[in-house]
């Protein structure tokens, strides 16, 4: 396939493989100048893209945050009954699920 060049208008350049070409084009291209491999296309890019770039990057924090405290506060609830000295689960207790601590990062 043709190997295409694709400027941004924030000054970034990506290059881009052709492999499959269908008679459909999609609503981002706006114009295709040249012929043959050096093809130049033009493609506008909805207005509010770069605010999703900030949403996807809060979303994709936030998550991070939400899973790995829903991991600390299982297993400090966990670590709690084990200084108790109450059977494990791996060994058949069940004991955990009478730990808030546990149920807290279960939730969370």
């Amino acid at each position: 396939g043709a190997v295409l060049s694709l400027s941004c208008r924030d000054s970034c350049q990506a290059w881009c493989q052709i492999i499959n070409v269908s008679e459909s084009r999609s609503p981002l291209l706006t114009s295709m100048e040249g012929t043959g491999n050096e093809t130049t296309w033009s493609i506008s890019m909805p207005s509010g893209s770069k605010y999703h770039l900030y949403i996807g990057l809060a979303l994709a924090i936030a998550s991070s945050i939400f899973i790995g405290s829903s991991f600390i506060l299982k297993k400090k609830g966990l670590l709690k009954l084990a200084d108790r000295g109450v059977t494990r689960a791996g060994q058949g207790g069940y004991s955990y699920l009478k730990e808030w601590l546990w149920w807290a990062g279960l939730l969370s």
